[in-house]
């Protein structure tokens, strides 16, 4: 059974819009850079969500197609010359066979159904079509402060649980059995600079606190609250460093 779609509030879309780090771009470049294609005709994104993933394809796809579940996510993603919305599930891609030179996923690989999605993705890609899925997992290292990341595991994490999710590993093994071929996995570290105020926000767009609120009798106000009080301690200066890792697997259609 697929969990609830954290991200169909316009309340959460709202947040995610706000406060999520805008990484994609490198996540691009690191593709370009693999593949040695410097250029895609047409590329999906799935799960698009608020268009951020979107946006980066646009750099390096003639015509770009980006569904997502959610109405209120696609109500905020961005109106771009060579982009086309909709609403579709990852499980269903409203394609035909042998359509996209690409297909990526950003951050949602793991609320799919995976077996039915990469099935999907296998049908719907060209011979030697290339799969993106990837992710920005925060490290809850904070460069200016060590004593951040305790906080974050025995405190807020304590406190909003990270909802139940899909762990399966991509491994060759696996995905071999839909006809695609892991070609490679890495992971970059990349830091990203926020202010409080904007480590407080992106904290308000993750799903353990959509559960707490949309899902739960919490109040966003009462959150928000709550996280401000939790960190502001932390920054030593307006701003702190916060690191991620860009966790990217390439995966190609098999002839």
């Amino acid at each position: 059974m697929l969990p609830p779609n954290y991200f169909a509030h316009e309340t959460a879309a709202e947040r995610y819009a706000q406060g999520r780090p805008y990484y994609h771009p490198l996540v691009i470049e690191r593709l370009v850079k693999f593949t040695r294609i410097a250029r895609f005709a047409r590329a999906l994104d799935v799960a698009c969500g608020v268009g951020q993933s979107t946006r980066a394809l646009t750099a390096v796809a003639d015509k770009v197609d980006a569904i997502d579940n959610s109405p209120p996510m696609l109500a905020h993603a961005p109106v771009l010359p060579n982009v086309t919305y909709q609403q579709a599930s990852a499980e269903h891609l409203p394609f035909a066979e042998s359509t996209f030179d690409l297909i990526s996923v950003s951050s949602a690989f793991h609320w799919f159904d995976q077996d039915q999605f990469l099935r999907e993705a296998a049908r719907v890609l060209k011979t030697r079509g290339w799969l993106l899925i990837y992710k920005n997992v925060f490290t809850g290292e904070m460069r200016e402060n060590a004593d951040f990341k305790p906080w974050l595991s025995d405190v807020y994490l304590a406190k909003y649980k990270t909802p139940p999710r899909e762990r399966k590993r991509l491994t060759c093994e696996y995905t071999v059995e839909f006809g695609l071929n892991l070609a490679s996995r890495e992971s970059v570290p990349n830091d990203v600079p926020m202010t409080c105020e904007q480590l407080t926000a992106y904290f308000l767009s993750q799903s353990n606190v959509i559960a707490a609120v949309e899902h739960g009798e919490e109040t966003i106000e009462d959150v928000a609250a709550w996280i401000d009080r939790g960190v502001r301690p932390f920054f030593k200066q307006a701003i702190g460093t916060f690191v991620f890792t860009s966790d990217i697997h390439y995966l190609v259609k098999a002839e």
